[in-house]
């Protein structure tokens, strides 16, 4: 028989160990259950987490969750409010100057396979951004990219001259920049917001894809797009973790949980991102939106803005952002980008397998499960 103390210990382990013990995690977010965020890296995320642990691990999803909310989740996350949530960094960019300032260079980008996976590497392994996500007490999981923003209005804006005066709510500092340029009136709502400011007249355009205009119902409201391709919006986290439910996973668990991080990403981007966009387009347009060609002045406009702006996302990273070299930050993170175009130049838009892949070898494989997000 043990002595007392030493059974007592032994007891407290095995209890204490039990309770640390995880096989779920709450995923909680704030977008509507017919966003292809919600379908994709909570949905489907969910399978995968419970394909890759064998069943030792499951999700349990709330879209459109009172969890979470659109400007609060970062610190809510932290909190512990769901375990696991996304939190769009334009948002909140004086609580996340680094994500921020490298989203200035967003307007230059084009492909959003290439961003979802350079903005993931960037975010778990540049010392100065994962720094930022440690601060807030969250594990970063994985990035997330749009599509090319265009302009969804309620009335044709096609034209400098249509711009001018118009009431305007773009993604980020830089997009808003151009757009006062312009002459438009940049007006703040968050995306659970723009339906009824598109309705009401509060907004003349908001800026987003046509996957997201579809599933929001916009085109009940604005029935015009213009294809004038603005920025991709990625800044930010797709999924973040509660640090404390993070160290509760078994290594087991976590590396489990970054399988399914790389096969999400490929399938949203893919299947919810790119494919889903055309037939996004179709639909819209029989349900009335037309689909406008902008105007050449419109056109140089922001072609002459997207050329000045990584000169000009230097200087704002230091002036707005407050980051101390910023050359070195956003050369990491196009030196990152470029190696992600030469890494898929040759991939196939709809293989999302090689994708996921090629996420795997070159992002979650190099991560240390027994280490990350634990120190």
């Amino acid at each position: 028989m043990l002595p007392f103390a030493l059974a007592f210990c032994t007891a407290m382990t095995a209890t204490s160990g039990t309770a640390l013990a995880r096989d779920s995690l709450v995923a909680a977010t704030w977008l509507p259950p017919t966003h292809m965020y919600s379908r994709y890296l909570y949905d489907y995320w969910a399978e995968r987490v419970a394909h890759h642990s064998n069943g030792t691990l499951t999700a349990e999803v709330e879209l459109g969750s009172p969890r979470v909310t659109a400007l609060g989740n970062l610190s809510e996350l932290a909190d512990g409010l769901a375990d696991v949530s996304g939190h769009f960094a334009q948002y909140t960019p004086s609580d996340l100057p680094v994500s921020n300032a490298v989203e200035e260079l967003g307007m230059t980008f084009s492909d959003p396979r290439v961003i979802i996976a350079a903005a993931t590497e960037f975010n778990i392994f540049d010392p100065e951004l994962s720094a930022e996500w440690k601060r807030h007490g969250v594990v970063f999981g994985s990035s997330y990219a749009t599509n090319h923003y265009k302009l969804v209005c309620n009335v044709p804006v096609t034209s400098l001259a249509e711009l001018k005066g118009a009431k305007l709510r773009l993604p980020g500092r830089a997009p808003a920049a151009w757009a006062n340029s312009a002459g438009g009136v940049t007006v703040a709502f968050n995306t659970n917001e723009q339906y009824g400011a598109l309705e009401k007249g509060a907004l003349t355009c908001t800026t987003t894809t046509a996957v997201d205009a579809q599933s929001r119902k916009l085109y009940e409201v604005a029935y015009h797009i213009t294809d004038l391709p603005i920025t991709l919006f990625w800044a930010g986290l797709g999924h973040g973790y509660n640090k404390d439910a993070w160290a509760e996973l078994t290594t087991e668990q976590r590396r489990a949980v970054l399988d399914a991080e790389a096969d999400t990403i490929a399938t949203f981007i893919v299947d919810g991102t790119l494919l889903a966009e055309q037939e996004a387009r179709d639909s819209l347009t029989e349900k009335g939106v037309s689909f406008h060609e902008p105007t050449e002045d419109l056109k140089a406009s922001i072609d002459a803005f997207r050329k000045a702006q990584p000169t000009v996302a230097a200087e704002i990273a230091k002036s707005t952002f407050g980051i101390e070299d910023p050359e070195a930050l956003l050369g990491r993170f196009q030196a990152t980008v470029n190696k992600w175009e030469d890494l898929l130049k040759d991939v196939p838009v709809e293989d999302k397998q090689a994708f996921a892949e090629l996420i795997r070898q070159e992002i979650y494989g190099k991560v240390d499960v027994e280490t990350y997000g634990l120190n």
